[in-house]
Protein backbone atom coordinates (compact mmCIF):
# COMPACT_ATOMS: atom_id res chain seq x y z
CA UNK A 1 0.00 0.00 0.00
CA UNK A 2 1.21 3.20 -0.73
CA UNK A 3 1.71 6.10 2.47
CA UNK A 4 0.74 9.82 1.78
CA UNK A 5 1.94 12.48 4.11
CA UNK A 6 -0.38 15.36 4.36
CA UNK A 7 1.28 18.61 5.65
CA UNK A 8 0.60 21.35 7.86
CA UNK A 9 -2.45 18.49 8.83
CA UNK A 10 -0.19 15.83 9.63
CA UNK A 11 -2.40 12.55 8.39
CA UNK A 12 -1.22 9.89 7.01
CA UNK A 13 -3.20 8.41 4.19
CA UNK A 14 -3.05 4.68 2.66
CA UNK A 15 -3.99 5.15 -1.13
CA UNK A 16 -4.64 2.12 -3.68
CA UNK A 17 -2.66 1.80 -6.19
CA UNK A 18 -3.69 4.12 -9.62
CA UNK A 19 -5.79 6.89 -7.38
CA UNK A 20 -5.21 10.42 -8.27
CA UNK A 21 -4.44 12.57 -5.39
CA UNK A 22 -7.11 14.77 -5.60
CA UNK A 23 -9.57 12.34 -5.33
CA UNK A 24 -8.14 10.30 -1.96
CA UNK A 25 -7.87 14.10 -0.59
CA UNK A 26 -11.13 14.53 -0.91
CA UNK A 27 -12.80 11.30 0.46
CA UNK A 28 -10.31 11.60 3.36
CA UNK A 29 -12.07 14.94 4.11
CA UNK A 30 -9.25 17.23 3.11
CA UNK A 31 -10.28 20.35 1.28
CA UNK A 32 -8.53 20.89 -2.31
CA UNK A 33 -9.57 23.95 -3.99
CA UNK A 34 -10.42 22.70 -7.71
CA UNK A 35 -12.96 24.59 -10.29
CA UNK A 36 -12.67 21.96 -13.03
CA UNK A 37 -13.65 18.99 -10.51
CA UNK A 38 -9.96 16.95 -11.54
CA UNK A 39 -9.96 17.29 -15.32
CA UNK A 40 -6.36 19.61 -15.63
CA UNK A 41 -7.88 22.41 -16.98
CA UNK A 42 -8.42 25.22 -13.96
CA UNK A 43 -4.09 24.60 -11.43
CA UNK A 44 -6.39 25.36 -8.34
CA UNK A 45 -5.45 21.92 -6.77
CA UNK A 46 -1.84 22.47 -7.24
CA UNK A 47 0.29 20.46 -3.99
CA UNK A 48 3.80 20.73 -3.63
CA UNK A 49 6.15 17.50 -3.04
CA UNK A 50 8.27 17.99 -0.08
CA UNK A 51 9.66 14.37 0.07
CA UNK A 52 9.37 11.12 -2.62
CA UNK A 53 9.23 12.84 -6.05
CA UNK A 54 10.60 9.90 -7.29
CA UNK A 55 7.79 7.76 -6.10
CA UNK A 56 5.05 9.76 -8.34
CA UNK A 57 3.78 9.74 -11.95
CA UNK A 58 5.23 11.65 -14.57
CA UNK A 59 3.50 14.70 -15.34
CA UNK A 60 0.86 14.06 -18.06
CA UNK A 61 0.17 16.41 -21.34
CA UNK A 62 -2.23 18.23 -20.06
CA UNK A 63 -0.48 18.62 -16.74
CA UNK A 64 2.38 19.89 -18.36
CA UNK A 65 0.58 22.88 -20.78
CA UNK A 66 -0.63 23.89 -17.87
CA UNK A 67 2.06 24.25 -15.53
CA UNK A 68 5.17 23.72 -18.01
CA UNK A 69 8.07 21.85 -17.18
CA UNK A 70 8.89 23.08 -14.07
CA UNK A 71 8.68 20.51 -11.43
CA UNK A 72 12.19 20.42 -10.38
CA UNK A 73 12.16 24.01 -9.70
CA UNK A 74 9.00 24.55 -7.87
CA UNK A 75 8.02 20.71 -7.07
CA UNK A 76 4.53 21.79 -7.88
CA UNK A 77 1.81 19.28 -9.18
CA UNK A 78 -1.77 18.93 -9.81
CA UNK A 79 -3.28 16.82 -7.92
CA UNK A 80 -5.89 15.83 -9.92
CA UNK A 81 -3.10 14.16 -11.96
CA UNK A 82 -0.60 12.88 -9.89
CA UNK A 83 -0.60 9.27 -8.41
CA UNK A 84 1.73 7.72 -6.16
CA UNK A 85 3.63 4.30 -5.41
CA UNK A 86 5.45 4.72 -2.66
CA UNK A 87 5.71 7.07 0.22
CA UNK A 88 5.08 10.55 -0.39
CA UNK A 89 4.97 13.65 1.39
CA UNK A 90 2.51 16.53 0.33
CA UNK A 91 1.81 20.75 1.59
CA UNK A 92 -1.77 21.56 1.12
CA UNK A 93 -0.99 24.69 2.87
CA UNK A 94 -2.07 26.83 -0.14
CA UNK A 95 -5.57 25.51 0.10
CA UNK A 96 -6.88 27.39 3.32
CA UNK A 97 -6.98 24.62 6.45
CA UNK A 98 -6.57 27.15 9.14
CA UNK A 99 -9.93 26.88 10.89
CA UNK A 100 -12.31 29.19 10.00
CA UNK A 101 -14.77 31.00 12.46
CA UNK A 102 -18.69 30.14 11.70
CA UNK A 103 -20.83 33.02 10.93
CA UNK A 104 -22.40 34.33 13.54
CA UNK A 105 -26.32 33.58 12.88
CA UNK A 106 -28.53 36.57 13.95
CA UNK A 107 -31.18 36.41 16.87
CA UNK A 108 -35.27 36.91 15.52
CA UNK A 109 -35.34 39.73 17.88
CA UNK A 110 -32.33 41.51 16.08
CA UNK A 111 -34.13 40.64 12.89
CA UNK A 112 -37.39 42.10 14.03
CA UNK A 113 -35.79 45.34 14.88
CA UNK A 114 -33.91 45.63 11.82
CA UNK A 115 -37.05 45.22 9.87
CA UNK A 116 -38.55 47.87 12.26
CA UNK A 117 -35.91 50.55 11.68
CA UNK A 118 -36.32 49.82 7.86
CA UNK A 119 -39.91 50.47 8.16
CA UNK A 120 -39.60 53.87 9.72
CA UNK A 121 -36.82 55.38 7.19
CA UNK A 122 -39.48 54.07 4.92
CA UNK A 123 -42.38 56.10 6.36
CA UNK A 124 -40.29 59.39 6.78
CA UNK A 125 -39.74 59.04 2.79
CA UNK A 126 -41.48 61.73 1.02
CA UNK A 127 -44.35 60.40 -0.85
CA UNK A 128 -44.24 60.05 -5.10
CA UNK A 129 -46.16 62.09 -6.74
CA UNK A 130 -46.52 60.49 -10.20
CA UNK A 131 -45.84 61.52 -13.98
CA UNK A 132 -46.92 65.14 -13.35
CA UNK A 133 -48.48 65.77 -16.97
CA UNK A 134 -51.60 63.20 -17.96
CA UNK A 135 -51.16 62.05 -21.01
CA UNK A 136 -52.52 63.69 -24.32
CA UNK A 137 -55.62 61.44 -25.53
CA UNK A 138 -55.05 59.63 -28.92
CA UNK A 139 -56.57 61.16 -32.02
CA UNK A 140 -58.54 59.25 -34.48
CA UNK A 141 -58.58 59.81 -38.16
CA UNK A 142 -62.30 59.42 -39.88
CA UNK A 143 -62.43 59.53 -43.86
CA UNK A 144 -62.08 62.54 -45.19
CA UNK A 145 -59.72 64.08 -42.62
CA UNK A 146 -56.44 64.52 -43.95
Amino acid sequence: MNILKVKPLNKKIEVPEGRDLYTVLKENDIFIKSTCGGCASCTHCIITVLEGSENINEMSFEEKQILGNTFHITQERLSCQTKISGEVTIDVSNHGHEAKPKPKLRKKTEVDSIRQERYEKRKERPKKLGGGKKPKPFKFRTEGEE
